[in-house]
């Protein structure tokens, strides 16, 4: 049984741009489908963090997370969630979306940690205002178990008040991003996974979605509940470094294989209405725009994301600047990308070309012109080394390269323009006439670039999703405020108040940390032997008598200076501790033992010192472990090579390079900026998704039994909804809400048969949907001690099934007679039996007990009884007459004969075709009329008259009926061609 629940972007969201989540529970398993997160700032205006509560109550009961894609939508939450709401199960991802999410996710993190304040998180929010709580807690601990039981009531409401505390919007550190994205599991596509643990039982298997590079959807196969793929994020066609969903994969109709025909299909639903030009259309007009804006000496701002569709963009622009410089030298405007994590997302694209596709795969390390056809050698790293693309970490950094009025491409972080380098570069651009502001995402709700493409949308008139390129305007935005955050360094009077506070919190943490010093000490001393050997205390003693009777003898003069020597140590009166300007060790006193005088007198140690001997215990003098660990580096150090020592050192000091100055003291300011809009603002589709037709042709060649829609709005699910009506039953589409569950399917009950060694040589496996399939017939047997029966051929005699015991009844006369008929009744379950006594026979002879119709003997009960067993006397004649047991009427009747062949599947004629089409000896295929197809080179035979009537040159393929295909032609080499092509589109079934 399947149960979904989504947590955002369902199929009647309210919004487009929600964060991508699902909670999918099957057979037990409790998975996530993605972890995104809104824009930073757009989350913190709404206020409205429910997504984020369900999420933190899931996170730590998942069994398994599962990331699709790279860009912020699909998994921005999973850093913070991983580091602060305890999601500790296991999370599966490409290795391309591993390393481009790691990318996406410092560059948010870095650019809004670098402007804003982030919030302190609820859980040191907790500990640092809910000290009385703690302590509360704690008391009532102390107070045992009664008390808990009775406060727990109160106890649950304090965590549902500290709970409701939780506000966003949720940034991880850097450090919580690297080992976020470190505990990710790297998969490859169409390799099946075995997961292990309690999914055990899963299947898991990724295939390429075409949206973004490593892009996925993911099959996951259960034994009870069928097949489930989720396809969220498609693109059907090639991209320049990525191929599609459906070009390129080598599967039948251009699909991967195995990916056609699942039980149930997750698919998106929200771009069903879309009309989307073509993608050469779209290049073309954005090339003609950046030339255009160029040539006027302007510039073009261009924001985009961090890496995943960043890198269609670079190779675009770079390859433009490339065939511009070959023909114009006077082409030397700057390309220029203003990202902190730029350079790192071109080293990974780099690393992962085997991912890739378009033109990346084609042309590695040439250029082909479109003019002269001739190769210009470019690098090691071909398209991807962008050898015109200038990259820059901050707006300053640029603009101190690049004055602001020089001409130039800029490729900006955020698309979204809320936070970042788009955004100051925006307000630094927008005032600027003849600039252009290029748009290549719509942009999520409630943020600057929303507006900006709302207002070129009512300026222009022009509808997205319609499959027109509307042209460059300048919108009607008056009054446009844009609100600057800024993170500067403290100056002044405010810098000398940090000062000041920096250096009363520092003397602060010193005297805690002397005097947890001077404690530990003290706890270190109480430890020790408190009183030494008796002869020290003696000569100890001895030296305070003998002082105190020199001070006696003397004068008054004498006794003022003792007097004043004995005050400096022990005070002014006797009472009081000895006192040193250093810490004593072991500083007691005494007053009785070997030497204290007669009076009672206090008596003082003399010297702030104790001896200490050696530590013996039971198995000798201790060992000083830290003497055989410096030891031990020696050795090692010793024996290390100079290429050893070479790569410490160069260790030591890229690490030393890796540090950064201690940041200044600097605060978080915000001002208000307005911008007078003089730039004109165009929109081009460059997200890389399906369109509306795409979706429809999708969801049709996949053939799913059952079909669930998600991250829709109302108006295109419904659209989907009035397209499918007349292929699937109204009870196999489902709807989803937010937070609404949905069952889908019903529970089915499997079983493990074992096949014995008798028929796992005989059983010819098939392949169809994913499924190994065979027919067999044979018979099942129950080992002993085993719970999983065998299956064992027909033709082989299984043994006796074992007794049952039963308790023997008293007095009923039955004794091992009545034993011997329990295990008869054993042999023959479930079939009746008949019992006649035989005129004749011999002692030995034994039973026949048909069941199914098999023979099984079993000796017989007479032979097995005792003679003197009460049942079966042994001068009853028919002792020694054998029994027969035969089956009743029901259980003899003959089995239905199986066929000794099946064919398992749908034949699609398109299919058929791709696959002639794909032989290495292609055969011309073409469809005559309905459900007919005609196959063979003379359909291609222009010069011959009659090509159709030679032999072997034309087959015809008809689906008859329902299950029901016939094969017309002469028997030749293109005949067996097109049955054996027939024949392997069907799971062939052969009876073992």
């Amino acid at each position: 049984m399947i149960t979904l629940t989504p947590l955002s972007a369902s199929a009647a969201s309210s919004s487009s741009s929600e964060p991508v989540c699902y909670f999918l529970e099957l057979d037990g398993a409790r998975i996530l489908l993605d972890l995104g997160q809104r824009d930073y700032r757009a989350s913190a205006a709404r206020g409205d963090w429910s997504y984020e509560e369900k999420v933190r109550e899931l996170a730590p009961t998942l069994s398994l997370v599962l990331l699709s894609h790279s860009p912020a939508p699909y998994l921005s939450l999973y850093p913070y969630a991983r580091a602060h709401w305890g999601l500790k199960c296991p999370v599966y991802a490409t290795q391309p979306t591993v390393e481009m999410g790691r990318v996406v996710c410092l560059s948010e993190a870095e650019s809004w940690r670098a402007e804003c304040a982030v919030p302190m998180d609820e859980d040191e929010d907790d500990e640092a205002g809910g000290g009385a709580d703690a302590h509360a807690d704690g008391a009532e601990n102390a107070n045992g178990a009664g008390a808990i039981e009775v406060d727990g009531e109160e106890q649950q409401q304090r965590q549902q008040g500290k709970r409701r505390r939780l506000k966003g919007p949720f940034v991880p550190t850097v450090e919580e991003i690297h080992e976020a994205f470190d505990w990710i599991k790297a998969i490859r596509y169409n390799q099946p996974l075995h997961l292990g643990g309690d999914l055990s039982h899963l299947l898991l298997t990724p295939f390429p979605s075409g949206h973004v590079l490593g892009g996925t959807l993911f099959k996951i196969r259960s034994p009870t509940s069928g097949t489930i793929l989720y396809a969220v994020g498609m693109n059907h066609t090639g991209e320049r470094h990525v191929d599609g969903l459906v070009t390129g994969q080598r599967g039948a109709a251009g699909y991967a294989d195995d990916i056609r025909r699942p039980d149930v299909l997750l698919v998106e639903a929200g771009r069903a209405d879309i009309v989307a030009a073509k993608r050469r259309a779209r290049e073309a007009a954005l090339l003609d725009v950046v030339n255009a804006t160029l040539e006027n000496d302007r510039s073009v701002l261009m924001p985009c994301d961090a890496a995943p569709r960043l890198l269609e963009l670079l190779v675009l622009l770079d390859q433009h600047w490339h065939f511009k410089a070959s023909r114009d030298r006077r082409w030397n405007y700057p390309l220029c990308l203003v990202s902190r994590t730029a350079q790192d997302m071109a080293a990974f694209a780099r690393s992962l070309i085997e991912w890739m596709g378009g033109v990346v795969r084609e042309g590695d390390d040439v250029l082909e012109s479109r003019r002269n056809k001739r190769r210009q050698v470019v690098s090691e790293h071909g398209v991807l080394d962008f050898r015109h693309v200038r990259f820059f970490d901050t707006p300053a950094a640029l603009l101190q390269a690049h004055g602001l009025g020089q001409p130039k491409v800029v490729l900006a972080v955020p698309p979204s323009l809320s936070h970042g380098p788009s955004r100051w570069l925006f307000t630094a651009m927008a005032g600027q006439a003849g600039n252009a502001i290029v748009l290549t995402t719509r942009g999520e709700d409630g943020t600057l670039g929303r507006t900006l493409y709302d207002a070129w949308v009512a300026a222009t008139g022009t509808a997205w999703g319609t499959g027109a390129l509307g042209p460059a305007a300048v919108p009607a935005l008056p009054g446009l405020q844009v609100e600057m955050d800024a993170k500067v360094p403290l100056a002044g009077a405010e810098l000398e108040a940090h000062v000041e506070a920096e250096r009363a919190r520092k003397e602060r943490e010193h005297a805690q940390a002397a005097a947890a010093e001077r404690g530990r000490r003290m706890l270190e001393a109480d430890d020790l032997d408190s009183d030494s050997d008796d002869s020290d205390a003696g000569e100890v003693d001895g030296m305070l008598e003998r002082g105190a009777g020199a001070s006696g003898r003397g004068g008054a003069a004498d006794a003022d200076g003792a007097g004043a020597n004995a005050n400096a140590f022990a005070g002014e009166t006797d009472d009081r501790q000895m006192s040193f300007d250093i810490f004593v060790k072991g500083q007691q006193t005494r007053t009785a033992g070997r030497g204290a005088t007669t009076d009672g007198a206090t008596r003082f140690r003399m010297f702030p010192m104790v001896a200490r001997g050696r530590k013996v215990d039971a198995y000798g003098e201790g060992l000083d472990i830290g003497q055989w660990v410096r030891k031990g580096r020696e050795i090692e150090e010793e024996g290390e090579t100079e290429e050893v020592r070479a790569a410490k050192r160069k260790k030591e000091e890229e690490e030393d390079k890796a540090k950064q100055p201690p940041e200044p003291p600097s605060k978080f300011v915000s001002e208000t900026v307005d911008v007078a809009l003089r730039a004109s603002v165009w929109y081009v589709d460059m997200e890389g998704q399906h369109d509306g037709q795409a979706i429809k042709t999708i969801v049709s060649d996949l053939q799913p039994r059952k079909l669930v829609l998600v991250r829709s709005t109302p108006g295109p699910t419904q659209t989907l909804l009035n397209f499918f009506s007349p292929r699937f039953a109204p009870t196999d589409v489902f709807c989803t809400s937010t937070g609404e569950r949905v069952t889908v399917g019903e529970h089915v009950q499997s079983y493990s048969l074992q096949l014995g060694d008798s028929i796992a040589g005989l059983v010819k496996w098939s392949r169809f949907e994913g499924y190994d399939v065979a027919m067999v017939d044979g018979k099942i047997a129950f080992a002993a001690g085993s719970t999983v029966p065998t299956l064992e051929a027909g033709t082989v005699v299984l043994p006796p099934a074992a007794p049952e015991p039963k308790p023997e009844a008293d007095g009923d006369g039955g004794g091992e007679g009545a034993g011997e008929g329990a295990r008869v009744d054993a042999v023959t379950e479930e079939v009746a039996v008949k019992t006649e006594a035989e005129a004749t026979g011999e002692a030995g002879a034994t039973a026949e007990a048909i069941a199914d119709g098999t023979v099984v003997a079993v000796p017989a009960a007479a032979e097995r009884a005792p003679a003197s067993s009460p049942s079966s006397p042994a001068s009853a004649p028919s002792a020694k007459r054998p029994i027969e047991t035969r089956a009743t009427a029901a259980a003899a009747r003959a089995p239905l004969p199986l066929p000794t062949s099946l064919y398992i599947g749908d034949l699609r004629l398109l299919v058929l075709k791709a696959r002639l089409g794909a032989l290495p000896v292609p055969i011309p295929a073409e469809f005559a009329g309905e459900g007919t197809l005609l196959c063979g080179p003379g359909l291609g035979d222009v010069h011959a008259a009659k090509a159709q009537t030679r032999a072997g040159q034309v087959v015809a393929v008809r689906k008859v009926g329902e299950g029901e295909v016939t094969i017309e032609g002469a028997a030749g080499k293109v005949y067996y061609d097109v049955r054996r092509e027939l024949y392997a589109s069907y799971a062939q079934v052969m009876r073992a």
